[in-house]
């Protein structure tokens, strides 16, 4: 039985009703599954850093990977060729955090463009998280809403799936952009409204390069917990209630003034 107010992020489904876990992370059905000649190889270097190979699905001109975090095929080739020189086959050890961060070209000033589908409870949660990373103290980190999608880096938009997962985004570029997009999914609009700024903080942190704090992906950002079961990058939904020292740490650590 779980606690009333930490609610999992992932869903099982019975054969006669839905259980709802409030999944910003969840188990994506493979459907639609990309034909690449060279997945294996992306596959291996995928698990190079940490991530489960359960958890690594293809897709069509993506790969979802930890169940909300995406990145594009040619993103992924482009880091494979990169981990390929570099390394010379030698096995990598796990990692911690995301092999790229936004460049400082971006991070102060880091524009969202919300798409006019998303209903205002949902836009209510986009600017409240927005101003939850701009108010941590100590770092360059910067957002902003704008108006206009050709003058912004991320876009935010509405999904439609009976499926198992709140949200996900993707992760900043080799070339140091943040993640292109968040897609909010629209089954789960009835989400309480705390739950929903908590979601939206949550995979905003994907997009500037946090992975999760509860799993073994990603390079370990040193000087701060391994473990933290309030952290905003944890992969469950919690009511907000504020950073963790963790997650202000880690930011002022990734984003220095």
């Amino acid at each position: 039985m779980r606690s009333p107010e930490k609610t999992h992020l992932y869903s099982v489904l019975s054969l006669t009703f839905l259980i709802v876990l409030f999944s910003a992370c969840s188990k994506e059905e493979k459907k639609d599954v990309v034909a690449a000649d060279n997945t294996e190889e992306m596959t291996s270097y995928l698990t190079s850093l940490g991530f489960d190979k359960q958890h690594i699905v293809f897709d069509k001109d993506r790969v979802i990977v930890e169940l909300d975090i995406l990145m594009t095929l040619p993103e992924l080739k482009q880091r494979v060729a990169v981990w390929k020189k570099d390394n010379s086959g030698v096995p990598q050890t796990e990692q911690r955090r995301n092999t790229y961060i936004v460049s400082n070209t971006y991070n102060t000033n880091i524009k969202l463009y919300i798409d006019a589908a998303v209903p205002s409870n949902w836009r209510t949660a986009i600017q409240g998280a927005v101003n939850n990373w701009n108010a941590v103290n100590g770092t360059r980190l910067g957002m902003s809403i704008v108006t206009s999608q050709s003058d912004s880096h991320c876009r935010v938009f509405m999904g439609n799936e009976t499926a198992n997962w709140i949200a996900r985004a993707y992760l900043p570029a080799s070339n140091g952009r943040p993640g292109v997009s968040v897609e909010i999914n629209a089954y789960y609009n009835s989400l309480a409204a705390n739950q929903k700024l908590f979601a939206i903080t949550h995979e905003l942190g994907h997009t500037i390069g946090f992975h999760h704090t509860n799993q073994t992906s990603g390079t370990y950002i040193p000087g701060t917990p391994q473990t933290d079961a309030n952290s905003v990058m944890n992969s469950f939904v919690l009511p907000w209630n504020g950073f963790t020292a963790g997650d202000v740490l880690a930011t002022q650590i990734l984003y220095p003034q």
